[in-house]
């Protein structure tokens, strides 16, 4: 069995708003640059490969354009932009059209924290 990824890096910006801390500082607006990398798990098949990357990228593109330069809190579907939910956010976006998807993981390498979806 073989893993494949491709990964994508997008910029954007978010609050975190707590109803009940009024002082959270992730309250407030601010951004991030972000690093996501997407894993296609399979054996290979008659062309060698387990995924065509060129094709895996093509629907990369289509989400990062959603994802880059926007105001994560505004998206449909995503939900409070955490980590978690961005995650969860690509996968429900890509899985209908990436076979073998295995994992979705989202970096913030600058703050040295991230996120890995198995989905379910």
């Amino acid at each position: 069995m073989f893993q494949v990824f491709k990964e994508f890096r997008f910029e954007a910006a978010h609050t975190l708003i707590d109803p009940n801390d009024r002082d959270n500082r992730y309250s407030r607006l601010h951004g991030h640059s972000f690093r996501a990398r997407v894993t296609v798990e399979g054996e290979p098949n008659d062309h060698g490969w387990v995924v065509d990357l060129g094709e895996l990228e093509r629907r990369l593109g289509a989400i990062r354009e959603r994802l880059d330069h926007r105001f994560l809190n505004e998206i449909n579907g995503l939900g409070l932009p955490t980590l978690e939910n961005i995650c969860a956010y690509i996968w429900r976006e890509i899985a209908a059209d990436v076979p073998g998807l295995s994992e979705v993981a989202v970096y913030r390498d600058s703050c040295g924290e991230g996120c890995v979806y198995r989905g379910g």
